[in-house]
């Protein structure tokens, strides 16, 4: 007999799937449910994150904004820096300049300390002998002064000796003044020492008589003339006078060194008077 097939069999496969399904739905529906519940603690991570991400953000932006002004800062330094080094390689150029120098002038210091180490001893030379000089200038000076006076004096000898050469020199014996003779018929006019040879001038102005009076002279010669026949004289001779002349007259008589005496005389017995003056030249 043959069997008619039935559809119990074609059932287990459609059971099967849903039982599949059931499971498998129900495995999605629990992890759906614990999916869900991390999705949501993730989606809140998330929020939170993205919120922090946002700050960061905005951090960053500000940060950037920082680096960006930094950047500029940066590239003025780098700029300043730029012309720091080229100042520095001016400094240090100058400074290798300033080198050269400071030694080229060590070395003069050193040779200008020797000079002045020379100079100083120099001075001190010099000094002494200036020293020596000045002591030397005075004893000089006082030579000079002394040889002055003395030249002074020598030139006061040579004009008087010039003076005398040429009789420039002269003093009064009388001066003018009124003689009156005696009864002896003379009057002493003056008596005197001369040391030089000369003449005297015996000058009247005025007389009672003038035919009748005249003028005369002794003399006594000193040591130093050299006479060996006289010692004296009378001039211009015993018992002779020279007249005076009716005007005012000057009489020269020459004398040399000795006692000299000049008289008025006169011829009258009665006395006479006469104005007279007597000069020694020498």
């Amino acid at each position: 007999m043959e069997t008619v097939p039935t559809h119990k069999s074609n059932r287990t496969p459609i059971i099967a799937l849903v039982a599949v399904v059931i499971v498998l739905g129900a495995t999605f529906g629990f992890y759906y449910i614990q999916s869900s519940g991390t999705i949501s603690s993730l989606n809140q991570t998330t929020s939170s994150q993205a919120s922090e991400i946002s700050s960061q953000s905005s951090e960053i932006s500000s940060q950037a904004s920082d680096i960006s002004s930094q950047a500029t800062q940066l590239a003025t330094d780098n700029a300043k820096i730029g012309n720091l080094t080229s100042n520095v390689s001016n400094l240090q150029s100058q400074i290798s300049t300033l080198q050269a120098q400071v030694a080229s002038d060590e070395t003069r210091i050193t040779s200008l300390v020797a000079k002045n180490s020379q100079a100083n001893q120099t001075i001190a030379s010099l000094n002494s002998q200036v020293s020596s000089d000045g002591t030397q200038i005075v004893s000089l000076n006082g030579q000079i002064s002394s040889d002055e006076l003395q030249i002074s004096n020598l030139q006061s000898q040579v004009t008087s000796l010039q003076g005398i050469t040429g009789l420039a020199d002269y003093k009064s014996l009388a001066p003018a003044q009124v003689f009156t003779t005696g009864t002896t018929g003379n009057a002493l006019l003056v008596k005197s020492t001369i040391n030089d040879a000369g003449y005297i001038s015996i000058t009247v102005t005025s007389a009672s008589d003038y035919a009748n009076e005249g003028w005369w002279v002794t003399e006594n010669f000193s040591s130093s003339v050299v006479s060996p026949s006289y010692y004296g004289m009378t001039m211009p001779g015993t018992g002779i006078f020279y007249t005076f002349s009716s005007q005012s007259e000057t009489e020269i008589c020459p004398v040399v060194p000795g006692t000299i005496a000049v008289y008025l005389a006169t011829h009258d017995s009665s006395p006479q008077s006469a104005t007279l003056s007597v000069m020694y030249y020498y």
